[in-house]
């Protein structure tokens, strides 16, 4: 026997690791399906594909879990290899038996804690579970032990502790047997090279999950329209890390905006945000359905390029020549989520801050809530999201902010999809059988996923002809993708299109009124001087009114996310009051400034970008025309554009933050 921890012991530990896996896999494999049995519910009913797709994948994250448990022990075999210490081997055994006794101990006491967490509130872990820590903590633990189940589930987590020790200290005992289980000693000197290299190379793999664009986590378990088969394959290790890493970002929500800008809190009107809407006699008796799209990467940049030779509105302009559309409009920030919330919360977006979504916040019904004016005012409330709600906590978001109805991917059968979701012609069919599904007025709001990296079209698609321009070219410089990123650009107008022709040759021409404007621009878009920072972040805003509901809106007007709320109210409803930070855009005497959550500011022909960190401030004159800023000394306009951003920040900030 050799006396050096060689090749042959190498791929022999390997190899004798694999049953403790089997088992622990087993193992999870039971809980699962014991998980299933408890919760289960008579609305299963037809969903078994659904049902058995949530099982593979969960085999696939509980093998993603083992990976990272393996992988340390691989490491340690292969350092082994290299130092080539049969002693060391010996003594190594004992660090990994602590590593997978403590492991499996991790992933049983954190499947205990889901599993209560789930009795409690019908979801996995989530970010609220560190309110254990906030709250009267030793009250909470009373009560957990005043709970019959817990004497269950105390000496059965005793039991699964005592079991998993033993089985590691048999499986870790046997890496020490010199009886070898395969003879490699006919394999050459490159062959066990490869191998050695494939074993790392093939745990990461099972670790990631996927070879697709992201690694196997809570994003891909939305398979169903059934939220609990949904949850069928989360595990809760995945579900406490994600709700770690929540809390970990949510530290940045202590910052007090107010005091950072140096206003005092006590001058801060919250009363501000308190309006009512127009009298509406036509709104009174339409009772119109209102639709509020809101398009992926939808800038304004490529449309105002448009042309026979770079057709990238296709269709679409049909309706942007006969419709109202904003090209001075500002999205509320730079990612989708920061639209998502400012335009369902009627609140800008603020510095430093966590998103609310991830935060406790987000299972807090907010009396700016968007769909509140119409709730009261009878109407059906709907959220599509062409992606999974699991994002970014999107689900418990919108059931807080108190929509009827919510639909995610799952809600649609899903070809051709993308890595972020459905392509926009299964968005749009969603959307569109939503607002023939009912009786009552509705209101509905619709955000796509699609013209997103890594931009993909259904194989279908015949794109129109894209000769991309120079101009573009340079502020999306270094993508070697262009035409593909503008053929997903063009199909998701294209559809939207489609959808418009539908809704204008039907029963909804004289009743609805939809609204389409994009999240932010296109990523890639970049600027290199101040001056493009307008053509950097502008996306525009189209509005289709039957003729009968229409009011004068200036197509030269300033606005951004914030103001298409109180606009649609003015169009819709008649003499509601509601809360929101933003203004109608049917108001012709109010000076309307549009901000984002970079500080940039504008209004009419001026423009301030505001860093808020280190207070540097630069003036601009904006060529509404050319979309061009240039530089200036700073006027009174600017200066009271500076001061409303800032009050307006600063109060939103104490509106979300209030108990």
């Amino acid at each position: 026997m050799s006396k050096k921890f060689n090749f042959e012991n190498y791929i022999d530990c390997v190899v004798k690791i694999i049953p403790l896996n089997v088992a622990a896999l087993a193992a999870m494999t039971l809980y699962r399906i014991f998980f299933f049995f408890f919760f289960k519910n008579i609305a299963l009913f037809g969903h078994f594909r659904d049902i058995f797709n949530a099982f593979v994948l969960g085999l696939r994250f509980d093998l993603s879990i083992l990976a990272y448990i393996n992988s340390f022990v691989i490491l340690i075999f292969t350092i082994l290899l290299l130092i080539r210490n049969l002693r060391l081997f010996k003594k190594a055994i004992f660090i990994i038996k602590l590593w997978y006794c403590l492991s499996f101990i991790a992933i049983a006491l954190a499947t205990a804690i889901d599993f209560g967490f789930y009795i409690c509130f019908g979801e996995h872990v989530n970010i609220l579970l560190f309110d254990f820590f906030d709250d009267d903590t030793f009250a909470l633990i009373k009560t957990i032990i005043s709970d019959w189940r817990f004497y269950i589930a105390l000496p059965a987590l005793i039991l699964v502790v005592f079991i998993i020790c033993k089985i590691v200290s048999i499986s870790t005992k046997e890496l020490l047997n010199i009886r070898r289980l395969i003879n490699s000693s006919y394999l050459n000197v490159f062959v066990k090279i490869l191998i050695v290299l494939l074993i790392p190379l093939i745990t990461f793999l099972f670790a990631r999950g996927t070879v697709s664009m992201f690694p196997l986590g809570k994003f891909h378990a939305q398979i169903s329209t059934n939220s609990f088969i949904n949850n069928i394959a989360l595990t809760a290790a995945h579900s406490i890390t994600d709700a770690i890493q929540a809390k970990t970002e949510q530290s940045r929500d202590k910052i007090n905006i107010a005091k950072k800008l140096g206003l005092d809190e006590e001058d801060i009107d919250l009363s501000i945000f308190s309006k009512i809407s127009i009298k509406n006699t036509e709104a009174e008796e339409i009772k119109p359905n209102v639709v509020f799209i809101v398009l992926e990467s939808f800038g304004e940049l490529p449309v105002l390029y448009n042309s026979e030779k770079f057709n990238i509105l296709g269709e679409l302009k049909k309706h942007f020549d006969e419709d109202l559309v904003l090209y001075n409009f500002l999205p509320a920030g730079v990612i989708t989520i920061h639209c998502l919330e400012s335009t369902i919360l009627n609140m800008p977006q603020r510095p430093f801050s966590i998103q609310v979504t991830q935060s406790p916040k987000a299972y807090k019904h907010f009396s700016s809530s968007l769909i509140l004016p119409y709730k009261k005012s009878g109407y059906v409330t709907k959220a599509v999201y062409g992606g999974s709600l699991a994002w970014r906590g999107l689900e418990d978001f919108l059931k807080a902010q108190g929509f009827d109805e919510i639909y995610g991917e799952g809600s649609i059968k899903n070809e051709h999809r993308h890595e972020w979701g459905i392509n926009d012609a299964q968005f749009f069919e969603i959307v569109l059988r939503e607002l023939k599904n009912n009786n009552k007025p509705q209101f509905i709001y619709a955000m796509s996923t699609a013209t997103h990296p890594p931009y993909k079209t259904p194989p279908y698609y015949k794109p129109l002809k894209l000769e991309i321009p120079k101009e573009l070219e340079h502020m999306m410089p270094g993508e070697p993708h262009l035409k593909r990123i503008f053929e997903t650009y063009q199909f998701a107008n294209r559809e939207a299109s489609k959808f418009l022709d539908i809704v204008k040759n039907s029963e909804f021409k004289d009743n609805t009124i939809v609204v389409i404007t994009g999240d932010h621009n296109l990523r890639e878009v970049k600027a290199f001087v101040p001056e493009e920072l307008f053509k950097r972040y502008a996306v525009p805003m189209y509005l289709y009114v039957p003729e009968k509901l229409k009011k004068k809106i200036d197509a030269n007007i300033t606005a951004c996310h914030i103001d298409i709320a109180p606009t649609l109210y003015d169009l819709s409803l008649s003499q509601v009051e509601y809360i929101a930070a933003g203004v109608s855009m049917l108001d012709q005497d109010k000076n309307h400034i549009a901000f984002n959550s970079n500080g940039f500011i504008l209004s009419r022909d001026k423009a301030v970008l505001f860093n808020i960190e280190n207070g540097k401030i630069l003036y601009f004159n904006f060529d509404a025309k050319s979309k061009i800023l240039s530089l200036t000394e700073p006027t009174d306009e600017h200066n009271f554009m500076l001061e409303y951003y800032k009050r307006t920040i600063s109060a939103s900030d104490m509106y979300i933050n209030q108990k």
